[in-house]
């Protein structure tokens, strides 16, 4: 594993995630030691590196994020949501081809008809109020100091990233941005979704040890989050047991010459 890369450019505690980087492969071209294939492609070879953040940087987007949070909530309460809309229409349109297969009585079918225009109706003034509240509450946290404090993290944390994955491809020639083709239903493959670089989710360390987080980028700038678990094989690591390996094989063969040499003298005796 390499050492961490602070990409805010910090000295103190950081914050550390693993994120995978890809290599395209050419007709005969070697694989990269500690790499494997990606499972995306045959042609790309994956491997993980380590970044990170200042731990109070983090604690910064924590609690910035937290706050929009709060304010982007007046947005979902339960009047604003489309539950009971879908519920006053699901119950309307069975009941509705339920009287129409005869399963229910005839006389139900102006009841089941009336729930299904309340529910058309619901929803209508639903979305009014939702869109009305989303708008509200982005008005209020556009005037918000933390609003400006996230906007100045992003301004220093998006530049710093392309530098490092600018230069992680001219001296490595692995990227953190790569086109799978048209063997996979996602356009790209992408380290981290560089639009939300100020969520601490991106920056939040892996929960299991092996565990690896990247993303499929859609043709649309859909960027869908993935986990895998990609084996840590660090070259010294490598080394260190194809030499544990080969120990053991010796033994194994001084064992087996002992037992050959034993097996004549005690038929002799």
């Amino acid at each position: 594993m390499t050492t961490p890369t602070a990409i805010d450019g910090s000295d103190g505690p950081l914050v550390v995630r693993r994120i995978v980087v890809w290599r395209r492969l050419e007709p005969g071209d070697a694989r990269t030691p500690g790499s494997e294939l990606a499972p995306e492609s045959p042609h790309l070879e994956a491997r993980v590196v380590e970044v990170g953040i200042a731990k109070a940087l983090f604690d910064d987007l924590e609690r910035l994020h937290a706050k929009h949070d709060e304010v982007m909530l007046l947005a979902s309460r339960w009047s604003r949501r489309y539950e009971p809309a879908g519920v006053l229409f699901t119950i309307g349109g069975s009941m509705v081809v339920g009287a129409w297969l005869e399963y229910l009585p005839a006389y139900t079918l102006p009841f089941a008809a009336s729930l299904v225009l309340l529910g058309v109706a619901v929803g209508v003034v639903t979305k009014v109020l939702k869109s009305k509240s989303e708008r509200e509450a982005e008005q209020r946290w556009r005037t918000m100091p933390e609003k400006n404090e996230l906007a100045a993290i992003e301004k220093r944390l998006a530049p710093r990233w392309e530098r490092f994955a600018t230069k992680l491809r001219e001296e490595t020639g692995f990227r953190a941005d790569v086109r799978v083709g048209d063997i996979h239903e996602a356009d790209r493959l992408v380290s981290l979704d560089p639009a939300r670089i100020t969520h601490p989710d991106m920056w939040r360390p892996d929960p299991k040890p092996a565990q690896v987080r990247y993303g499929w980028r859609y043709a649309d700038g859909r960027v869908i989050e993935k986990e895998a678990e990609l084996e840590d094989t660090d070259e010294d690591e490598g080394v260190e047991d194809e030499g544990a390996e080969r120990a053991e094989d010796e033994t194994d063969e001084r064992a087996d010459d002992e037992s050959d040499d034993e097996a004549p003298a005690r038929r002799a005796r």
